[in-house]
């Protein structure tokens, strides 16, 4: 049986003479497995010989490669340049009386470029004692003869039955992260939507709430018909009311407070203690006034922000439960909207809304927030906290399940970084950044 080695002597003869090259053999299947997949670029006058090997593939590898097919006897018969990445390759079939054989026998990968370089070409031998035995008393250039090898049968469907796995899971991961990239996307419309409906009727969360529901209807279905949409309403209703949090940031209570319109009270019939903050003829106030309460202008107290926090339910199987167990790993804790969702196996995406008033803000459910936020000096929050715990125990296939009676990871004890992080529209919607925001000085505030 052939054995691995350890960058043996070998001569590559070619066009341009003879070559020294210091080769890696796979020459037993996990070898061949592994191959070059994550690994560095090969150093020049370098390969990798893969025996008993006919056809490759590149996936998860890095750099570009040269491939070499070689015949039992180290016969170049098939040479492939600059072979990319997540590509594949078999050796070229010949003809016979009877059937069709491959040409190549083992399979040599050199740098990118090696082929060119050193005018490798059908014809050129490869010297290594994987493929002749040196006669006693012989030079590398003289007398040799063919050494028979061990046929290792049913190899590649080995190797088929350990790579398929991975390869499917892969695709059931691009699967569910396009599946969670479309939804993002309504999601990032609907929150638009809900500033905009809360912008223009006076920051009702009654209102952004509606509106929210009203734009998801594409996602839960949509419809031809007025019957059709009602049900896809009604289905993004029930969603937006088990797995949505909508809070409103800003105006704050203080807000509301220092700048209250005794007037405006009494146009809109607010219930006692509903403070009323005016919109009109911003232009024409001074920016200059801040009350030390809120720490906000008039202009400032004009600007609704919202975070809305979406749990998103993976739909593919195997990989939304690995997820939901990574998402507990990381989970510290600093935001309890998101780790009520984590929890409950969904994925927190996090909207961040900013938007100005076009209305008379009427005073609803609000966040308190005294002062200038951070004293009034712009600083940098920094990288979220990181995960510092193991990773959490588990059984069951890819790590779907908590071990009975164990802790279920990081998530438990409050470490790691929440949330889905991916990122929002920019400034053409008015919706920035999205991801879990870690804490922050607002206080906790009744559910919208």
């Amino acid at each position: 049986m052939i054995r691995p080695h350890s960058k043996p002597l070998a001569v590559l003869l070619t066009a341009t003479g003879s070559h020294h090259l210091s080769l890696r053999v796979a020459g037993e299947f996990f070898g061949r497995l592994r191959g070059l997949m994550l690994a560095p670029a090969l150093p020049p006058d370098h390969g990798l010989l893969l025996t008993c090997c006919s056809s490759v593939h590149t996936c998860f590898m890095r750099d570009d490669v040269d491939v070499v097919y070689l015949d039992a006897r180290g016969v170049v018969t098939k040479c492939v340049s600059q072979l990319k990445p997540w590509r594949a390759s078999t050796a070229r079939l010949k003809q016979s009386s009877h059937m069709q054989r491959p040409a190549g026998k083992h399979v040599l990968e050199l740098a990118a470029g090696t082929i060119a370089r050193l005018k490798i070409a059908q014809g050129s031998r490869l010297l290594h004692d994987i493929f002749v035995q040196q006669a006693p008393g012989a030079t590398l250039g003289g007398v040799w003869r063919e050494r028979r090898t061990y046929r290792q049968r049913g190899s590649a469907m080995l190797e088929f039955t350990v790579v398929a796995p991975i390869i499917t899971l892969l695709g059931l991961a691009c699967i569910q992260y396009g599946m969670l990239f479309f939804a993002k996307n309504q999601y990032n419309h609907a929150a638009f939507m809900a500033a905009r409906a809360g912008s223009i009727r006076n920051a009702s969360l009654d209102e952004i709430r509606d509106a929210y529901e009203r734009a998801l209807i594409p996602l839960y279905g949509g419809g031809t018909n007025a019957v059709e949409l009602d049900q896809a309403l009604t289905r993004a209703k029930l969603a937006v009311e088990a797995n949505t949090d909508i809070v409103m940031l800003n105006p704050t209570s203080e807000s509301f407070r220092d700048w209250n319109d005794p007037d405006l009270q009494k146009k809109f019939k607010t219930a006692a203690g509903q403070h009323v903050i005016p919109n009109g003829g911003l232009a024409f106030k001074k920016a200059a006034i801040v009350p030390a309460a809120s720490g906000q202008s008039i202009q400032d107290a004009n600007v609704l922000k919202l975070r809305i926090t979406h749990g998103y339910k993976p739909q593919v199987p195997v990989v939304g439960a690995m997820y939901a167990r990574y998402l507990k790993w990381l989970d510290t804790g600093a935001d309890p909207r998101a780790t009520e969702k984590i929890n409950m196996g969904l994925i927190p995406v996090v909207m961040q809304i900013t938007m100005q008033m076009q209305s008379d803000a009427i005073e609803g459910v609000t966040v308190s927030a005294p002062g200038m936020g951070n004293g009034g000096t712009a600083s940098d929050p920094g990288n979220p906290p990181l995960v510092r715990t193991a990773p959490p125990s588990c059984k069951g296939a890819l790590c779907r399940e908590a071990p009975a009676g164990g802790a279920s990871g990081g998530g438990d004890t409050g470490s790691g970084t929440t949330g889905s992080g991916t990122t929002g529209d920019g400034a053409d919607t008015g919706i920035g950044d999205t991801g879990t925001q870690p804490g922050g000085i607002c206080m906790e505030p009744a559910r919208a």
